[in-house]
């Protein structure tokens, strides 16, 4: 005689749905913080990213610092690196991108500062300047809570502003390195030290 065949009774089906739900809440947990730390590691690549590539605009501008002073609007001298004024850093740079050949000099006026809590990079074309004259602002990085520059001199010593006390106005000293310091609201405080082209390191100089 064939055994009568047993099905599932309505308590089975149900216990099995409940594991079966649970272990599908828990598989989509998983899966949704796997995807949650990727998303994160993938938005703090292209953070860094972005961070090396504003150092990297930077360094090359410090690379092109050039001992020239220039005039302003007004026709007075302006030191060729100069802090604390219209920027937190202002000097002059060779090298500049000239495609189509034109009659004009490679210098250039370069500026960084803050401004709404962005890294801007200032441009000049014209070094002896008109008033109010024509200026590129570039943003380089944003969230930017603080910059502050040091300043090497010849005798080995960090000066906080630049020119060093003593200097004229048009000034075309300009330091050995230069200390730059950003403190980024996600990154924390970030320092790198420059050369400058006129002004090696010596060994074991911090």
């Amino acid at each position: 005689m064939e055994r009568a065949q047993r099905g599932f009774t309505l308590i089975e089906v149900m216990v099995a749905m409940t594991i079966f739900a649970v272990l599908s809440a828990m598989a989509y947990t998983g899966l949704r913080a796997v995807a949650d730390a990727r998303e994160h590691l993938d938005a703090q690549a292209e953070r860094l990213k972005i961070v090396q590539q504003a150092f990297i605009v930077v360094e090359r501008d410090f690379q092109h610092a050039v001992a020239r002073s220039i005039r302003d609007g007004f026709g007075d001298p302006r030191a060729a690196m100069i802090s604390d004024d219209i920027a937190d850093l202002e000097f002059t740079r060779s090298g500049r991108s000239n495609p189509l050949g034109q009659v004009r000099s490679e210098l250039v006026r370069i500026a960084y500062r803050i401004d709404e809590g962005e890294l801007v990079r200032l441009t000049w074309g014209v070094l002896d300047q008109q008033v109010e004259p024509p200026r590129d602002d570039t943003p380089l990085l944003e969230g930017v809570e603080d910059l502050a520059f040091r300043y090497l001199d010849d005798g080995n010593a960090w000066q906080e502003i630049w020119p060093p006390a003593g200097q004229g106005r048009g000034t075309t000293v300009i330091p050995r390195a230069i200390e730059m310091t950003v403190e980024l609201e996600d990154l924390g405080t970030i320092v790198r030290i420059f050369r400058l082209p006129d002004g090696p390191l010596q060994q074991g100089q911090p």
